[in-house]
């Protein structure tokens, strides 16, 4: 296979005159699944904008032409990386057995008041941002699962060296909080995440304040819950227990609020939050509701195209419709949240580090292991090991003439498809069993669906397959690759040294994990006198004594609640 990489993605671009990766199914045409692969591959994550586009153009009809044209004009891009070698400033992601790459894309949420407008919104007016969000959002190769990942703003780390594009700015590799990395552009930012956690990022999204309020109206309103009456004095929300709709600057409020949730932080308080916020979100753009109301859908399309700054491969409706059927596979309770495991910076308070267990979470992700089961709860929690792993230390007690086999050549050799399918006919597996032909792959797997770990286990039993390489997939079904590690023979020869599943309970561990179908979620009000009043009542500064988010409410009965 040509070293060559594809332009702008890092991804193994096709040899002249061969397939890029591995072929589908003969009865397909390998042109037609050269091309298949070649859109798959250029498929992007990004949940706003995809499925309102979507949704446009499809429910439009006629008018989807003018619709297509004035969306475009409103998309803003931005290079994903700076410098020659992508490889080392944003990674290069890994194509699983069956040709299919996984998709990272980082969202940002961004604190510039460049305009009077955000200035407003946000407080402070003049140059410069910060990343007040960084969200790692991983769709899976299968498209079966999507793990987002929150990264504290206040993570201390050595940035990369960055020149902004646009500016010319630059910096040199300096020990700064990841939160400045955007004052070098959103490139910057990318190369740092990419930095801090080895996870290759294929795009970006960023959207400021404005982009918040405007993206809310146009949905009617996000839906949240907190767990007591509480005002956070320095983002302005003010609600009492229970569920409230936010919309405009009430959702942005919500979105900034760090000293009234959980530890009164940044980096615990503010993504939980966040995660609150992007379920309730999530559900509201899957629900029918929302997709066949054509208004509506418009409305959210023009709101979040306005609003966001996007990498290239992310510029443009079509290439933003091409995902929403991606997105939409993807139930609810297989969507986690979580949030980097971190600690105190013992050198500096107001900043955390890296918690080493953190490795896992980022092992996860690197992977492509699903962090859900189908019903939603972490699919290895309270386990030391994998489904796969797990089920080989029993023999797995099922029918093998119920089990049958999809067998894909991964080989030079022809034939080995069917040599090792009439194996496992012959062995009592189902007649259903079938080969496939494939393209060349380095090594042998398995991939089955949910609830079939036992049957493919027989099926490594059989064979001598090493549980190592069996892998959950999204859809039904048992798949088997024969890779260049078995060109002969009907069992196979040898194991080859592969990561040995990370544990999910370990990789879940202290990240506030939830799952979006957990909607309702109460945001937990701190406890704590985490509030200071900032100057309110009478010329209250820094120095007075500080409160808690429910003792504050209770100081300024005067003050307006956020939403009712």
């Amino acid at each position: 296979m040509s070293g060559r990489r594809a332009a702008g993605r890092g991804r193994p671009a096709p040899a002249d005159g061969a397939g890029a990766g591995p072929r589908l199914p003969e009865a397909e045409g390998p042109r037609s699944a050269e091309r298949l692969l070649r859109r798959r591959r250029r498929r992007k994550v990004l949940t706003i904008v995809g499925a309102a586009t979507a949704g446009v153009v499809a429910v439009a009809g006629g008018g989807a032409t003018y619709l297509y044209f004035q969306l475009n004009g409103n998309i803003h891009t931005a290079q994903l990386y700076s410098g020659a070698n992508r490889a080392k400033a944003v990674g290069v992601e890994k194509a699983d057995p069956f040709g299919r790459y996984p998709l990272n894309v980082l969202l940002i949420g961004s604190d510039t008041r460049g305009t009077a407008a955000d200035a407003k919104l946000g407080g402070d007016g003049g140059a410069g941002a910060n990343a007040d969000v960084e969200m790692i959002v991983h769709l899976s190769a299968d498209r079966s699962n999507i793990t987002v990942m929150s990264i504290p703003r206040d993570t201390m780390m050595q940035l990369p060296a960055c020149t902004d594009s646009k500016t010319g700015a630059s910096e040199s590799g300096l020990d700064r909080k990841i939160t400045n990395s955007l004052q070098w552009g959103p490139s910057c930012t990318a190369m740092a995440v990419h930095k801090l956690t080895g996870i290759t990022i294929d795009d970006f999204a960023v959207v400021d304040f404005g982009g918040v309020v405007a993206i809310s109206n146009a949905l009617g309103g996000v839906n949240v819950c907190v767990s007591s009456n509480m005002y956070d004095i320095d983002s302005g929300l003010k609600l009492t227990k229970g569920y409230h709709q936010l919309k405009g600057v009430s959702a942005l409020e919500f979105l900034r609020t760090r000293h009234g949730f959980g530890d009164g932080s940044d980096n615990q308080g503010r993504t939980a939050g966040t995660h609150i916020f992007f379920t309730d979100m999530t559900n509201k753009l899957k629900s029918a509701g929302t997709v066949t109301n054509v208004g509506a859908m418009y409305s959210i399309a023009n709101a979040a195209t306005k609003a966001l700054t996007v990498s290239p491969d992310l510029g443009s409706p079509l290439k933003l419709i091409n995902l929403a059927d991606d997105l939409n596979k993807v139930p609810t309770d297989r969507i986690t949240f979580t949030t980097m495991q971190n600690d105190q910076d013992p050198d500096d308070s107001s900043s955390v580090v890296v918690d080493p267990a953190a490795q896992n979470l980022f092992d996860a992700i690197k992977s492509d292991q699903s962090l859900t089961a189908a019903n939603g709860s972490a699919s290895g929690a309270g386990r030391a090991t994998s489904t796969a792993t797990a089920a080989a230390a029993t023999a797995p007690q099922v029918s093998l003439s119920s089990i049958a086999v999809d067998v894909y050549n991964g080989t030079e050799v022809d034939g080995r498809q069917n040599t090792i399918a009439a194996e496992l006919i012959s062995d009592g597996f189902s007649s259903g069993t079938a080969g496939h032909p494939h393209a060349d792959v380095p090594t042998s797997s398995l991939t089955y669906g949910p609830g079939q770990a036992a049957q493919a286990q027989a099926v490594a039993k059989v064979l001598g397959l090493p549980s190592g390489e069996l892998k959950q997939g999204g859809s039904a079904g048992l798949s088997l690759v024969i890779g260049a590690d078995w060109t002969s023979g009907d069992a196979f020869p040898h194991s080859t040294p592969s990561a040995p599943p990370v544990n999910t309970a370990s990789a879940l561990a202290s990240t506030g994990v939830q799952y979006a179908n957990n909607n309702g979620t109460c945001a937990t009000v701190s406890p704590d006198q985490t509030e200071n009043k900032l100057g309110l009542a009478g010329g209250a500064d820094w120095e007075s004594p500080p409160e808690s988010p429910l003792q504050m409410y209770n100081l300024y009965p005067n003050v307006p609640d956020s939403a009712p």
